[in-house]
């Protein structure tokens, strides 16, 4: 029982996970949810959504390690938390998730689209992809639905009206500390679960709308010493 208390998800870098890759000594399961997956993943690894996570019958392979992954590290250390609970040892995550790998250079694979028609009008630029959802979504998601909590309901037990619940979940609300207590408190997350799933996603988009922008203008001080 101690052991139980005492175990906790490690945590291994990219390019720790990616010389475990290069080497097929891993085996790495993607926490996202398949429309995310359906998008861009690393290839060969195994979806398993969390919001169907089971740890009851999570796979293990003789001689390799298990690496659990998904956009940015929160959901596939959760997802290694149920491992733990259910008695599973050595449960690794990549800490930075698919964000990390792809920052490090590492190959994804992504969805291919059909080629247009011969003929039809060029179309506009596709618009950008974001793996940082907001924390409305991965409430929604991962939480509501899975469990069969209603908006209502979930607005009654935490002391948030419906109309802020429904905000939350259609990305128009964002989170701040006093609803990520809220929600920790209801759900059993780490306090600063939901307030970081706000800044990852407020960064990620800020970087695509005025991240080139800042780059141009500003240079670093250790590069203008």
């Amino acid at each position: 029982m101690s052991d139980k208390k005492q175990a906790t998800v490690q945590a291994a870098d990219a390019a720790t996970v990616k010389q475990w890759y290069d080497r097929n000594e891993i085996l790495l399961v993607d926490v996202r949810e398949t429309s995310e997956f359906d998008v861009e993943h690393i290839p060969g690894a195994l979806l398993l959504p969390l919001s169907a996570f089971d740890p009851e019958i999570f796979p293990t392979l003789p001689g390799k390690k298990v690496v659990l992954h998904c956009a940015i590290g929160k959901r596939s250390e959760a997802a290694g938390k149920m491992l733990l609970k259910e008695g599973h040892r050595e449960v690794i995550h990549l800490t930075g998730g698919l964000v990390a790998w792809k920052t490090a250079g590492y190959a994804t694979e992504v969805q291919i689209l059909p080629p247009e028609p011969a003929g039809k009008k060029a179309q506009e630029p596709p618009k950008p992809v974001f793996l940082c959802p907001h924390p409305g979504q991965v409430l929604n998601d991962e939480y509501l639905s899975p469990l069969g909590i209603s908006q209502s309901d979930l607005a009654d037990r935490i002391g948030i009206t419906q109309a802020t619940i429904a905000a939350l979940v259609a990305g128009e609300e964002n989170v701040g500390v006093e609803y990520s207590l809220r929600l920790a408190r209801y759900f059993s997350t780490a306090a600063d679960f939901w307030v970081h799933l706000q800044l990852d996603h407020d960064l990620e988009r800020a970087r695509h709308r005025i991240g080139e922008k800042i780059r141009a203008e500003i240079l670093p001080r250790t590069a203008s010493a």
